[in-house]
């Protein structure tokens, strides 16, 4: 049976990828054995993250870094444990954790709406990877920010618009107020509302932008073209490389669930439920067998991380995950986790 150490040290060597195969069954297996193996794993991981950024797999020292981690353990008060958590919809959601910078052009003044001809003063927001936080805008409006976005808005809104700019993902929830109306910018669209509720995709690497609407009405243009009038269940998805928009009805909360702590796919082609985990948790995979793009997805995941969803997939599906070691670039930095995906045959067990 393995002591706590022997534990400690062989998570960390997991998570630096140093385990061999039957090492990282021993560790699944003590795992398995109980909420709290479980539960304790978790608290090692996330702290992990937290602690160790980009990093050399063979200049792990697991010895230090056990104890490292350890100690920040056992720093932490046990009922204040779960909020330690890095992964993309742990308890730590409820807790914005975001990176804040304020850009300063002209003040404004203390206590009162900008003039219409005087530059307001902005702050930017940004959502860490694998986390998503909750935003209170200036006019008691609400945005959920999902993992690795960015959104930009005034201190104080001008008279007759509220405007912010969202980069990623996020969701709203737009206090009603038919003399101001709010305008969202998101790559080439520009969403105009006045009280509703709706969702943005708007990643700056995806030639893809949508809308949901999760209730209420708005009003969606790209470019130059005319506006689109949008109601509930209505989602709007703008291809910028063919300049085209398709509308159609859906059952909304499955493309904002993720503000609540899930990930819901129903019937969706893998192609897309791998994109999605791209974009969650900052990681690229790769499809070796183009065949397994279109091949059908039915899940829901809650609180796992990116390595449990994985498993999960694993389980469920005729697929295989090899993480690719990570590799120093130019200027000493670390590449992106790639991670590459082959149809399981029989012979490749699981």
């Amino acid at each position: 049976m393995l002591n706590e150490h022997q534990i400690e040290r062989l998570i960390a060597a997991y998570l630096g990828g140093n385990t061999t195969g039957e090492e990282q069954l021993e560790l699944e297996e003590w795992v398995s054995e109980s909420p709290e193996h479980l539960r304790y794993y978790r608290e090692f991981a996330n702290l992990w993250q937290v602690t160790h950024p980009a990093f050399d797999p063979e200049g792990i020292d697991v010895a230090k870094a056990g104890a490292r981690i350890r100690k920040k353990i056992a720093q932490t008060p046990p009922a204040h444990r779960i909020w330690i958590c890095w992964q993309r919809f742990a308890a730590i959601a409820l807790v914005p954790l975001l990176l804040l910078s304020v850009y300063f052009s002209r003040p404004s003044g203390a206590g009162r709406e900008p003039d219409a001809g005087e530059e307001a003063e902005y702050q930017e927001l940004k959502s860490p990877y694998g986390t998503f936080s909750r935003i209170g805008l200036p006019d008691g409006s609400s945005v959920w920010l999902n993992g690795g976005g960015r959104l930009k808005y005034p201190l104080k809104f001008r008279p007759g618009e509220r405007r912010v700019f969202l980069e990623g993902e996020g969701y709203f929830e737009v206090r009603a107020d038919l003399k101001n109306p709010f305008v969202v910018h998101a790559g080439q669209m520009t969403l105009t509302a006045t009280g509703t509720s709706f969702n943005v995709e708007a990643f700056a690497a995806d030639s893809l932008t949508a809308v949901t609407m999760a209730g209420g009405m708005a009003n969606a243009a790209f470019g130059k073209a005319a506006p689109v009038t949008l109601n509930g269940g209505d989602r709007l998805v703008y291809n910028s490389l063919t300049s085209r928009g398709t509308l159609a009805k859906t059952e909304p909360y499955k493309w904002y669930a993720w503000k609540d702590g899930q990930m819901i796919f129903r019937n969706d082609p893998l192609q897309y439920v791998f994109k999605r985990l791209e974009q969650t948790f900052n990681v690229e995979i790769a499809l070796r067998d183009r065949a397994l793009a279109g091949e059908l997805y039915r899940a829901s995941f809650g609180d796992e991380s990116l390595d449990e969803i994985l498993r999960l997939l694993e389980m469920s599906a005729p697929l295989r995950f090899v993480q690719v070691k990570r590799t120093r670039t130019a200027d000493n930095r670390y590449e992106k986790q790639r991670i590459e995906v082959y149809r399981r045959k029989p012979a490749d067990g699981h």
